[in-house]
């Protein structure tokens, strides 16, 4: 996203790439209440997140009607980029699940360096 936002060629990817975030977001935020309650979090934490169930599907058609509608309907030529930053962003969020999920079920990091083990906290069971 950063390499678009700096490239006004490129700026109909860009949106692509912020139009999925807004356009995911709240699906997401809604899991995290639901896993939050799940896991009696407290109840600040879970507030947070069920704010941002409501107000990030405003976003969503905030970005639909004021931001892609009108920026395709100036420049009709760039909803090939739109497009492009759209699939860009999934096959990149894709790509680090597969790695994430599959280093996971190995048990191993998915850090390119593996951290050291972290230290046991006082008080605490290891």
């Amino acid at each position: 996203m950063s390499i678009c936002g700096l490239h006004r060629a490129v700026r109909g990817a860009l949106v692509g790439q912020f139009a999925t975030v807004e356009l995911t977001s709240s699906p997401g935020a809604d899991r995290l209440v639901k896993a939050l309650r799940r896991l009696e979090a407290p109840a600040a934490a879970i507030e947070f997140y069920a704010e941002h169930v409501e107000a990030d599907a405003v976003h969503e058609q905030l970005v639909r009607r004021g931001v892609i509608t009108p920026m395709l309907a100036a420049e009709p030529g760039l909803a090939r980029d739109v497009v492009f930053g759209i699939r860009a962003s999934v096959l990149l969020a894709d790509r680090l699940s597969a790695l994430l999920f599959g280093n996971w079920a190995r048990n191993r990091s998915a850090l390119r360096v593996p951290l050291p083990d972290a230290p046991v906290l006082v008080g605490s069971t290891p």
